[in-house]
Formats: structure tokens, C-alpha cells, sequence
């Protein structure tokens, strides 16, 4: 099946390629997915422990009529990382911790052609994952909301790759590079951070269409510029811009 890899909630279609399609889920009614991913043992269990504690489900609204969904991590204090086709252009975003809670986000910076945004959340007092490096070959855990319950799911890096991909509005297409792994992600999975060893290192953003276990994520260390921006701003919520596909 031809599926153009559009985030959800966008009004154009885009052109990331063929087999890529957006893991994020475009309605809060809807949930994403079900059941529990494989459970590890060993280092892998301290691994999945971090992972959850860091998580959170990711809440946009403003560019559709019901709520966009995604997920996200602590890396800093009081900052998380998710992707941009989530949070770009929303009046109003939410988090929801791993304990339950929802804290009021907002955006303080953000990469339209890399699809990476970090937000700001500084009502969680959420101990947030440092920053690691994958490698190809890598095992760890990957965390989503699906149904309003954090899943852990295990995750193993095939090969590091270069893709032609536009940006979250469909208009300008570049060469991404990015770590192809094998997963089971699901919509609403746009965002979930990768963690080796309890230390997040990549970001996902897209998954095949052709088959339900492979995917495409970020280098975590790509967010550095935005990260260090954090300082220097004072953006609020609906400083990302336009909705997707609205430029």
C-alpha cells in the first residue's frame, strides 16, 4: 500500500518517502495500540526502569480538532525532548508523567527540517536521563503511552542510514541521516526516546508502512543546538510556528 509519511494532523501531503509513514497518532479518542512489549532481564530491566520513570505522553492541541498525540523524555530538569510534527504550531500542550500527573508545557525551541523540539515543563520534578550515543548492534528500551498505560518496548539498532526526507510541512526535502531499528511502534509512538543503559540517545520519528517493526530515529545529540538554546529564550507555547503543513 501507498502511504505518504505525513505526520498526522497535517492538512498536505508531505514526501518523506514511499515506505515511511508519521507514528503519530492524531486523536486522544483513539488510543494507540495494545499490549506490553517483551520484558527484559538483567541490566536491561535498570535500563526499562529509567525509561519509564522519564517518559511522558505528549498533548497538542490547536491544529485539529481532537488532541495530537505523542511521546516524549526528560533529558534536563524540567525538559523534554519529542519531535516537532507533534507540538508545531499547538495553542495549548500538556504532559503526562510516568506517576499519572499532567503538567503544562511549552515550547522553547524547535527544528522543522529535523523534526526535533524541546520543551519546557517546569512543574515536573521528573529525574531526567543523561545524554548517551548508539551504536549499531545497540539493545535497549523505548517507552510509549498507549491507552494512557507506559509500555516498554525493546528495540535493536540494524544500521545507520541516509534518507531523503521533507521537512514536517512537505516543502523542502533534504538527506537525513538516521538509525534504522527493529521495533514494534505504533501511531502515537512519534517522539519516544531510545535508551541504552539508561541513557537516551535517539529520538523516533517515523516507522515503515511495508512492515510493523522497523522505524527510523534521531541521534538525541542532534537536539544539542535547540537544548542550548533554552537559556537564551523565552518562548511560550505556539512558538513553533505554524501547524504542520500550513507554511
Amino acid at each position: 500500500m501507498y502511504t505518504v509519511g505525513t505526520p498526522a494532523g497535517t492538512r498536505r501531503a508531505g514526501a518523506l518517502t514511499r515506505v515511511l509513514t508519521s507514528v503519530c497518532a492524531g486523536v486522544m479518542t483513539s488510543g494507540c495500540g495494545v499490549g506490553l512489549g517483551t520484558a527484559a532481564s538483567g541490566t536491561e530491566r535498570g535500563s526499562a526502569a529509567a525509561a519509564e520513570r522519564a517518559a511522558v505522553r505528549v498533548i497538542a492541541e490547536g491544529c485539529s480538532a481532537r488532541p495530537t498525540l505523542g511521546s516524549g523524555s526528560f533529558v534536563r530538569a524540567g525538559v523534554v525532548v519529542t519531535v516537532a510534527h507533534v507540538v508545531a504550531g499547538a495553542s495549548q500542550i500538556h504532559v503526562v508523567a510516568a506517576d499519572g500527573t499532567t503538567h503544562e508545557a511549552s515550547i522553547s525551541a524547535i527544528d522543522r527540517r529535523t523534526d526535533l523540539a524541546v520543551l519546557t515543563v517546569p512543574t515536573a520534578g521528573v529525574e531526567p536521563l543523561p545524554i548517551g550515543q548508539l551504536d549499531v548492534g545497540d539493545t535497549g528500551t523505548l517507552v510509549a503511552t498507549r491507552r494512557d498505560v507506559a509500555v516498554s518496548e525493546p528495540f535493536t539498532v540494524v544500521r545507520f542510514v541516509d534518507l531523503k526526507a521533507s521537512d514536517i510541512d512537505g516543502i523542502a526535502t533534504s538527506l537525513r541521516q538516521a538509525y534504522q531499528i527493529e521495533a514494534d511502534i505504533e501511531h502515537g509512538d512519534s517522539g519516544a526516546v531510545l535508551v541504552v543503559d539508561g541513557h537516551a540517545t535517539a529520538v523516533v520519528w517515523a516507522r515503515s508502512s511495508i512492515t510493523g517493526d522497523k522505524a527510523w530515529a534521531t541521534d538525541i545529540r542532534e537536539a544539542a543546538p535547540l537544548l542550548a538554546q533554552i537559556a537564551n529564550t523565552g518562548a511560550t507555547t505556539g512558538a513553533g510556528g505554524p501547524c504542520p503543513g500550513e507554511s
